[in-house]
């Protein structure tokens, strides 16, 4: 019976399989442990050639499973045969940028879905505490704080601007892109959205003031860039030399804040470092990276503002939330939500 079948879940992240025992304690559900797996600073450490026997086998009768698009890769890469029975794949991570850039045939026989509808409030949260903390200089502040020296950071701090005189331009108008908008207008700022569909004039996007194709339109009129985007053939490299030069304000105002919280392969790093150089754009504020776990050593210049892909990390209950509307849709032979579009490649 399809209802009585075994959910398999092999991932690195902890708390996806407590999660829905907890909130679904019948649910037929089993947990893969192997040391062949394991993670680091977010990046999932995998060996399938390390594989115990008991585990290959359970992964190769898995008809429904819950897992990370790296390991999914690495496993089909290592055996093309090593999940012949699936029939759908729950990744646990909102982009599938491994499978994609793996060497296995696509599209794969089975159905692939995204986590997602859960990232965008955490990523919010960051695009406006990093905004905030950029136009008070908080780490100015920080510096007088440690020294404690009254008064010592007046001068780099009395500059900021109120978010609502500000604009916000959004790069991909998708769930998180609306939601980081939506923020910023609680705050009174101005929003432009960038996308690659038209739109009607009639076809508002909740959180969004103004929409356009143009990315030449949403860089020009922005205070601060958000980039959601994901890593496609049509946005690697988008942002290069010609598209930023376009962004300086040249009226005498800021230049713009970047911040790239999508993929780090939206721009080089030659093109990051050349649009600060040439002022084309005033910081840069990322969370990811063309190449990742960033390189030591290879920190882009200038002094920008880094994390390391932390900002929208999996919790059990994101999964639980996504999978479970899913599996009913699956149970009743319904389209899926977040499936891949392979040809998209996302």
């Amino acid at each position: 019976m399809a209802n009585q079948t075994i959910i398999i879940i092999f991932t690195s992240i902890e708390g996806i399989a407590q999660s829905l025992h907890n909130v679904y304690p019948d649910f037929p559900l089993q947990e893969v442990k192997d040391e062949a797996l394991s993670s680091h600073g977010g990046i999932v450490l995998f060996d399938p050639s390390a594989l115990r026997r008991e585990s290959v086998a359970i992964l190769k009768g898995a008809q429904i499973l819950i897992s990370e698009p790296a390991i999914v890769a690495k496993l089909l890469e290592h055996d093309a045969s090593a999940l012949s029975s699936l029939q759908w794949c729950q990744s646990t991570h909102a982009g599938v940028n491994p499978i994609f850039d793996s060497s296995i045939a696509l599209p794969l026989s089975f159905e692939l879905t995204r986590l997602a509808g859960c990232f965008g409030p955490p990523i919010a949260e960051w695009c406006i505490a990093r905004i905030v903390g950029h136009e008070r200089n908080f780490a100015a502040s920080a510096k007088d704080q440690m020294s404690k020296y009254w008064g010592g950071s007046i001068d780099a701090v009395r500059g900021y601007r109120y978010l609502s005189s500000l604009t916000l331009s959004v790069l991909g108008c998708g769930d998180i892109g609306t939601t980081v908008a939506k923020a910023a207008r609680t705050f009174g700022m101005r929003t432009v959205g960038y996308g690659k569909r038209s739109r009607n004039a009639d076809q508002k996007i909740n959180g969004i003031d103004t929409y356009t194709t143009n990315i030449t339109q949403a860089l020009h009129a922005a205070d601060y860039i958000v980039s959601v985007l994901p890593s496609t053939p049509e946005t690697r490299g988008l942002l290069n030399d010609d598209a930023l030069l376009p962004a300086s304000k040249r009226s005498g105002g800021k230049c713009p804040v970047f911040l790239n919280v999508g993929r780090g392969d939206v721009i080089s790093e030659e093109s990051l470092l050349n649009a600060l150089d040439n002022k084309w754009i005033s910081a840069a504020i990322l969370d990811v990276f063309a190449v990742e776990p960033l390189p030591e050593g290879s920190a882009p210049g200038v002094d920008p503002t880094l994390s390391f892909h932390l900002i929208g990390l999996t919790q059990g209950n994101d999964v639980q939330n996504v999978f479970m509307e899913n599996h009913q849709r699956f149970l009743k032979g319904e389209v899926l939500k977040y499936s891949v579009d392979w040809e998209k490649g996302y």
